[in-house]
C-alpha cells in the first residue's frame, strides 16, 4: 500500500539512483510538512511530488494501485526510469538515457554565494526555466539548506554558462548545464560542468540526457549509460 513518509529513512533506501536524487533533495530542503512537496512510500518504491510533478524512485510493484494513487493525488506530470513508465502505461512526452559518472576528490566548497539570477538568466536563454519567481524561490531554499549546488561561468563580465545539480547523500544528480546561445562552443560547458562537480566531491553524479542530445559533449566528459529515463502523463 502507497503510504505518505514522515522521515527521509522511510525514501533512503530507496533513492539511491538518478531519480531517487531529486526525491531526497526536495526531502532535505522542504521537509515533510508542506503542502506542495509530498512524499510516499510502498517499500518497493518512492514517490516525491513537487508542484505537480511527480518523481519515481525504485519499483512500480502494483501497476494498477500506483495509476489509481497518481490519479488521486493530482500528478501532472511522472518522472521515472522507462521500465516504470512503461509498467505505468505513460504517455511518454520526453525520453532518454540515464547517464553516471564516479567522481573523485572531496567537496569544494563555493568561494561565494552563487548569484540565483545568473543561473537563471542562462537557463532561461535556452528554455530551461520557467517564471523566475518560483526559480529563484526554490533554487534559493535548496541551496540555503545544502540540497542542491550551482556554478556560473563569467567572461567578460557576462554570465556565460550555469550548471545546478540536486544532493542526496552520496549520489547527486546534474539537473541543468547550459551556456548562453551566443557563447556556445567555446568550451563553456565542459568548464561549468567541472566547476560544478568539483563542488560535489566524491559522489557519483547522474545525468538524465534527453534522447539523441550531447551524447558527444558528456560521453567525452566520462558520462555513461546506466539505465533509461521518461516523462509523461497518465493516458
Amino acid at each position: 500500500m502507497i503510504r505518505l513518509a514522515e522521515t527521509a529513512d522511510a525514501l533512503r533506501p530507496l533513492c539511491g539512483s538518478a531519480f531517487g536524487c531529486p526525491i531526497l533533495s526536495a526531502a532535505a530542503a522542504y521537509g515533510f510538512s508542506r503542502p506542495f512537496a509530498q512524499f510516499w512510500t510502498d517499500g518497493a518504491a518512492a514517490y516525491g511530488m513537487l508542484d505537480g510533478v511527480m518523481r519515481i524512485a525504485g519499483t512500480v510493484a502494483d501497476p494498477e494501485e500506483a495509476r489509481a494513487f497518481l490519479g488521486a493525488v493530482g500528478a501532472a506530470q511522472v518522472v521515472c526510469s522507462a521500465e516504470n513508465g512503461a509498467r505505468l502505461g505513460l504517455h511518454v512526452t520526453e525520453r532518454g538515457a540515464v547517464l553516471e559518472k564516479a567522481l573523485s576528490g572531496t567537496a569544494a566548497s563555493p568561494a561565494e554565494p552563487v548569484p540565483v539570477r545568473a543561473v537563471y538568466d542562462v537557463l532561461a536563454a535556452n528554455d530551461m526555466a520557467g517564471e523566475f519567481e518560483p526559480f529563484y524561490l526554490d533554487l534559493s531554499h535548496r541551496l540555503r539548506h545544502g540540497a542542491a549546488r550551482a556554478s556560473v561561468l563569467y567572461a567578460g563580465g557576462e554570465a556565460v554558462a550555469a550548471a545546478v545539480a540536486a544532493l542526496a547523500g552520496e549520489n547527486a544528480l546534474v539537473t541543468a548545464v547550459a551556456v548562453l546561445p551566443a557563447r556556445q562552443n567555446k568550451g563553456y560547458g565542459g568548464a561549468v560542468l567541472r566547476a560544478v562537480e568539483e563542488q560535489l566531491g566524491g559522489r557519483r553524479a547522474y545525468l538524465l540526457r534527453a534522447e539523441h542530445e550531447n551524447e558527444r559533449f558528456y560521453a567525452r566528459r566520462g558520462y555513461v549509460p546506466c539505465g533509461a529515463w521518461c516523462a509523461g502523463v497518465l493516458e
